[in-house]
């Protein structure tokens, strides 16, 4: 009897705590698909803003959930939208370090060498492009990351002549 008690207490414990994840998972979801509506951060800087809150604190309140790749994947889309670039790139550093495995792990990558290019850190951009085509070298997009390469030889008055003729 009384490990059934035991039992039942642990499964109510376990099922409070999936229930109160789901619920914080709900509302980051639901700020998240009112910014979206806006649909560029930077128009609704207080929302986004608070969707980075959301993120954030559902990270540290539960650092093994299932949906932490997405989440903060999510929060480099919108760092980047605030203009925010190396926020931006530090999101998406830990979905590919922390996240190897994870559908999302390739393009934050890419999506982090972008920043550096952005933030004209040319040659950090080129060493994060060289690593998404070593550690995916099927991936779709790893002939535009050699194309971005090449162009990060260039200049911004070399690409405008280039563009030019």
């Amino acid at each position: 009897m009384r490990n059934v008690f035991i039992l039942f207490c642990f499964g109510c414990l376990f099922g409070s705590c999936v229930n109160a994840q789901k619920k914080a998972l709900d509302r980051v979801l639901e700020l998240e698909s009112k910014l979206m509506a806006v649909q560029d951060a930077s128009a609704n800087v207080d929302l986004a803003k608070e969707v980075l809150v959301a993120y954030s604190d559902f990270l540290k309140a539960y650092p093994d959930a299932e949906s932490n790749p997405e989440i903060l994947f999510k929060s480099g889309e919108v760092f980047k939208g605030l203009g925010q670039y190396l926020q931006a790139a530090q999101a998406f550093y830990k979905v590919h370090y922390n996240f190897p495995n994870s559908k999302l792990a390739p393009l934050a990558i890419f999506q982090q060498a972008d920043c550096f290019e952005v933030l004209e850190q040319r040659l950090t951009a080129k060493n994060t492009y060289e690593e998404f085509i070593e550690r995916y070298p099927n991936h779709p997009y790893v002939e535009q990351a050699k194309g971005m390469i090449q162009l990060l030889h260039f200049s911004d008055e070399e690409l405008i002549n280039q563009f030019q003729k």
